[in-house]
Order: structure tokens, then C-alpha cells, then sequence
């Protein structure tokens, strides 16, 4: 883990990309005080070595008239853990999966649907995998923010 760090300007980069994915390059190049450039070659380096993985919206279910956006917490045999939690990510309805080191309610399953149906087909779905759903709940509103380890600190 420790092998593969990622500087000051990476992660100075990166808490802008955090920020805004769409943010363009010139800003993150002033924000930072390096050229485009050396922006776009962090970046590019960022994604070869597996630091960034991906690039995705943020979207609010509920403005997008989709009503159902439930969290499962799921029990799984640690022995067991990342092959179903690989299963129920390629669900459909599956936005997100959480897998946790051990113990009991160590696969969180994060969903959205328009019909409650489609909750309970996931529900049947995840239960025939082999995940035991402990609780499940109704999302309300989902939070996100950058890591703030990663803001570029402009010292003297």
C-alpha cells in the first residue's frame, strides 16, 4: 500500500477532481500552480497506476423521479465476501457495495428504483445469492465530500 504513494500535487489534483470531475484543467492548473501540462500528465499517470479508477455523476434520485433509494446491510461469511458482494454489485438497481473487513453486517448494498417491486425483486435477488439482509432501510438523502487529506495546504 505503501509502495505506490501519491505526492502532494497528486493528491492536490485529485481534491479538485473530488470537487468537480468536470472541472477544467487550466482551473486545476491555477489552483496548483503547475501548467496545464503537467496537469494533464498527473492525471493521466493518476489513472495508469490505478489511484483514479473512474470518473462519475452525482445524481439526486429523488429530483430524477426515482423514489426507492434503499440501503441493505448484509451479513457474509468473510470466505464468501468479495465474490457475493462482486454478485450483488452487477445487480440491477445496484449503485453501490460496501464490503467491510469482518464480523456480521459486512456487505452494504446501496440501491435505487422507481417501483418498490423492483426493491423487493433486489431483496429476492441478493437472498438467493447467498447474502443474509440483516436490515434495510430507506435512504433519505446520500451526503458525499472530498477528502480533505487531499487539499493542496499553499504554505510560504
Amino acid at each position: 500500500m505503501g509502495c505506490n504513494r501519491t505526492d502532494r500535487l497528486g493528491r492536490a489534483i485529485i481534491h479538485h477532481l473530488q470537487t468537480d470531475a468536470r472541472k477544467p484543467i487550466t482551473e486545476i492548473a491555477d489552483a496548483v500552480n503547475v501548467s496545464d501540462n503537467t496537469v494533464r500528465n498527473r492525471i493521466r499517470s493518476l489513472e495508469e497506476r490505478g489511484v483514479i479508477t473512474g470518473y462519475q455523476a452525482t445524481v439526486d434520485y429523488d429530483t430524477a423521479g426515482v423514489q426507492h433509494y434503499y440501503l441493505f446491510v448484509c451479513s457474509v461469511r468473510v470466505s464468501e465476501r468479495e465474490q457475493l458482494a462482486e454478485k450483488a454489485r452487477e445487480q440491477p438497481s445496484v449503485t453501490e457495495v460496501l464490503t467491510l473487513m469482518t464480523g456480521t453486517h459486512n456487505v452494504y448494498v446501496v440501491a435505487a428504483a422507481s417501483r418498490k417491486e423492483a426493491v423487493s425483486d433486489l431483496a429476492r435477488r441478493l437472498d438467493k445469492l447467498g447474502l443474509e439482509i440483516e436490515r434495510e432501510h430507506l435512504i433519505w438523502r446520500h451526503d458525499r465530500q472530498p477528502f480533505s487529506g487531499f487539499e493542496l495546504e499553499m504554505g510560504p
